[in-house]
């Protein structure tokens, strides 16, 4: 037999198993999909230098709070008997921090939060007598 033919099948073989056994293509990676932000209101006018806003227990809903900047919480309880408890934020939106200058009045749970990343964050507290105060603050650039 010749060699060419003996030669011939094989080759057939290897070009019908290298056609077979490509990988499938890659599917497309998804698109993001852009972070739709809650509407918000403008943060009531602050009492402290360099703050964006102040809060109060007075306060509820949903407050913008621009990127870099902070907003100041003052949460005042009736009888030293029923004192807020320490705000917290969720997630990490918002960091702490303070002044280093301020001492707050008896009966005051004082708060400071600088908003780091775009994103909501919802701020909390508690009262002994069954109390509860949330905001949610909305930060954008």
């Amino acid at each position: 037999m010749n060699r060419a033919l003996r030669v011939l099948p094989l080759t057939a073989v290897a070009l019908m198993s290298a056609c077979t056994s490509a990988a499938p293509a890659a599917a497309p990676a998804p698109t993001p999909t852009p972070t739709v932000l809650p509407a918000c209101t403008k943060l009531p006018d602050p009492v402290l230098p360099h703050s964006a806003g102040e809060l109060t227990e007075q306060q509820s809903g949903v407050y913008c709070l621009p990127r870099g900047q902070r907003v100041d919480v003052f949460l005042t309880a009736a009888r030293s008997s029923d004192l807020w408890s320490q705000v917290q934020a969720s997630g990490s939106i918002l960091a702490p921090t303070n002044t280093g200058v301020m001492t707050a009045p008896i009966g005051v749970t004082p708060a400071m939060f600088v908003g780091t990343t775009d994103g909501t964050s919802v701020l909390t507290s508690s009262a002994p007598s069954g109390k509860t105060w949330k905001v949610t603050i909305v930060v954008k650039g």
